[in-house]
C-alpha cells in the first residue's frame, strides 16, 4: 500500500499506521486494553497518539524511539512529548486518561504537560510554533478523524 494525501476508510488508516510502525521497527498492537477504557477507545487512543508521535518526530527532528521511551530523556525530547500530549488533548479532544494511554504515561503527567504548554503559550514565539503545528496536525488528521 502506498501513502496518499487522503485516507478514506478506517481500514486504510490502520494499514498506513501499520506501515509507519513497521518503518520504526514496531508492531501495531490493537488488542491491549485496560478496564478504565473500552477496547475500541483505547486502541484508537494508542493509534492516534502513535501517529502523532511520528508526526512530532518528523516535524521537530527528534527520534520517535526517544519520544516513546518510558524514561524522561533529554529536556528537549520531554518538551516535544509534552507538546504532543497537549495537542492530543486540545486538538483531538481526547480525555487526559486517553492521552495517558496513548503516550504510555500517567494521567497526572499529561495534566502537567497540558498546563505547562498552556502557560508557555504566553510567549509569542512559542505560541507561533504551537499554532503552526496545530495547523499541520489538523490538516494531517482531518480525514482520519472523520472515519474513526
Amino acid at each position: 500500500m502506498e501513502f496518499t494525501n487522503i485516507v478514506h476508510t478506517r481500514a486504510e488508516a490502520f494499514e498506513i499506521l501499520k506501515l509507519i510502525a513497521a518503518r520504526h521497527g514496531r508492531t501495531l498492537c490493537l488488542e491491549t486494553c485496560s478496564r478504565a477504557l473500552g477496547r475500541r477507545r483505547k486502541a484508537g487512543s494508542v493509534e492516534l497518539c502513535d501517529a502523532l508521535i511520528d508526526l512530532l518526530a518528523a516535524a521537530f527532528g527528534v527520534c520517535g524511539k526517544e519520544l516513546r521511551s518510558p524514561l524522561r530523556g533529554k529536556r528537549e525530547t520531554s518538551r516535544i512529548r509534552q507538546i504532543g500530549m497537549y495537542i492530543a488533548h486540545t486538538s483531538f479532544g481526547m480525555a487526559m486518561s486517553e492521552v495517558a494511554v496513548g503516550f504510555s504515561r500517567d494521567r497526572t503527567t499529561v495534566m502537567h504537560a497540558c498546563h505547562l504548554v498552556e502557560d508557555m503559550r504566553d510567549d509569542r514565539d512559542f505560541d507561533a510554533i504551537i499554532t503552526s503545528f496545530e495547523r499541520i496536525v489538523h490538516s494531517a488528521f482531518t480525514a482520519w478523524r472523520n472515519v474513526v
